[in-house]
């Protein structure tokens, strides 16, 4: 019985699904993903697309919480969780998040259609727009970490067990 049950709860990240997305593996994982879901689409198999993103929503409870925040993915993470709990007084981020999700779904229409041209540079201007969105989050995570952001909540890593400094990213 499905009446009046929602499955959004299944959709939504959980603080320690926030912190194993911080793994760099993880990170980099989704980042590949998204695109991933094109090709199902280019041969007309919109289910295997959907299935390709169910797989993005999963993939954080398979790893590890990361054990440091060293690598570039791990802050790009941390800090991206940072900024999505404060309130939305710079639309910058917000229009990046933006530009990033109109690439992709541009992306996905020119698939459908078999359209390789303009797939591969919506494609392109996913990853370039995502890159740039998660080397701010980096700067937000820094700030945070090294106490020059008074507006910023408390620290994501606190609860996390990830230490500062420190060489190797676990995978389970």
């Amino acid at each position: 019985r499905c009446r009046g049950r929602s499955l959004h709860p299944m959709m939504l990240m959980t603080p320690d699904a926030w912190v194993r997305a911080a793994n760099p593996w993880c990170g980099w994982l989704r980042f590949v993903l998204l695109p991933m879901m094109l090709v199902p689409l280019w041969f007309g198999q919109p289910m295997a697309a959907m299935m390709v993103m169910m797989a993005w929503m999963m993939v954080p409870r398979l790893f590890r919480k990361p054990i440091s925040d060293t690598a570039w993915m791990t802050r790009a993470q941390l800090g991206m969780r940072i900024w999505r709990s404060r309130p939305m007084d710079d639309p910058r981020p917000l229009l990046m998040w933006c530009l990033i999700l109109l690439s992709l779904m541009r992306a996905a229409d020119t698939a459908a259609g078999h359209r390789l041209t303009a797939t591969l540079l919506y494609t392109a201007a996913y990853a370039a727009t995502h890159l740039i969105f998660l080397a701010r989050t980096v700067v937000v995570y820094e700030r945070r970490r090294d106490g020059d952001d008074q507006e910023a909540p408390a620290d994501p890593t606190e609860d996390a067990d990830v230490e500062e400094g420190e060489t190797t990213d676990g995978v389970s």
